[in-house]
């Protein structure tokens, strides 16, 4: 029997309520991500001959979209409301998914495709975890260590692989029909589709918007301070940046980490290595390249 969208809501809600439901909630998490994972395998998103042309691009985006909706609901309530321990099944969520197979061959495209639904769901517990001001939880969800195949099994946090996967096929979401002429066609399709998501199940209101920036510029920072180079892939608060000048999402989480130095929740939860000294020589180097692109 396929469960209701409300049902599935209901029941997560009622099992993340109850720390003596934790084997409950570990197997319906699990029922979940296995039920993803088959559905979203290569037999079904298949990697070699394939046309890679704008309506199988859409066609996909839209099968991984469905798929996501049960499995997007529940990151979501697992990092609003989930506890330490109910975290770790946060975790195991993205680990299983990494470590599905993509493709080792065939078309680019769909290789890097792959990681897609990874990024969705990183987007939708991220804002999530910042609604609620739970920067543990933040940094679960951009940090978790994951296996990456093509890197000859190495362990690295999660946001490396997605980051650099998708950055790959920028150019591609400009298929997406109303974002052919924005700079940043995913982060602007994400900032559509992820907010009637989250605003059925935690009503943010007004707060979606500077929740999904703060989300995007964190996800950027936190990337920059593992690779320590000078590149970067920026979303929406990109070009914000300049037309917003003193209030842009940068500058006011930048201000804020200097304003509250060591009590400031990010490093308190053991971001950028617990340091201050760490997040500012990053996020120095992320408006470096901010105020170097050119689009701005």
């Amino acid at each position: 029997m396929v469960k209701s969208k409300g049902t599935i809501i209901k029941e997560i809600k009622e099992l993340l309520s109850e720390p003596k439901n934790r084997i409950k909630l570990d197997d319906f998490v699990t029922e979940h991500l296995k039920k993803f994972i088959n559905m979203t395998s290569l037999e079904q998103f298949p990697v070699e001959d394939s046309n890679a042309q704008k309506e199988e691009f859409l066609q996909r985006l839209q099968k991984y979209e469905e798929i996501l909706k049960d499995l997007q609901k529940i990151v979501i309530l697992l990092a609003r409301w989930g506890n330490e321990e109910q975290l770790l099944i946060l975790e195991k969520v993205f680990n299983r998914i990494a470590e599905t197979e993509k493709g080792s061959s065939g078309l680019d495209l769909w290789v890097r495709f792959g990681w897609y639904p990874i990024q969705v769901l990183m987007y939708s517990s991220g804002i999530a975890a910042l609604s609620a001001r739970k920067y543990s939880t933040l940094k679960i969800i951009l940090t978790t260590n994951v296996t990456y195949s093509s890197m000859r099994e190495e362990y690295l946090p999660i946001i490396v692989p997605v980051t650099e996967n998708l950055a790959h096929i920028h150019g591609e979401f400009k298929w997406i029909p109303g974002q052919d002429r924005k700079h940043v066609p995913r982060s602007e399709h994400f900032f559509e589709i992820l907010e009637p998501v989250l605003q059925e199940l935690l009503f943010l209101g007004k707060d979606y918007e500077r929740l999904f920036d703060d989300f995007e510029v964190y996800a950027a920072l936190v990337y920059g301070d593992f690779k320590e180079r000078n590149w970067y892939t920026v979303g929406r608060f990109g070009w914000k940046y300049r037309r917003e000048t003193e209030y842009n999402p940068f500058n006011r989480i930048v201000e804020e980490g200097k304003k509250r130095k060591d009590d400031w929740l990010p490093l308190q939860a053991g971001m950028f290595n617990d340091s201050l000294e760490r997040f500012l020589k990053v996020s120095e180097s992320l408006r470096q390249w901010l105020s170097e692109l050119s689009w701005l």
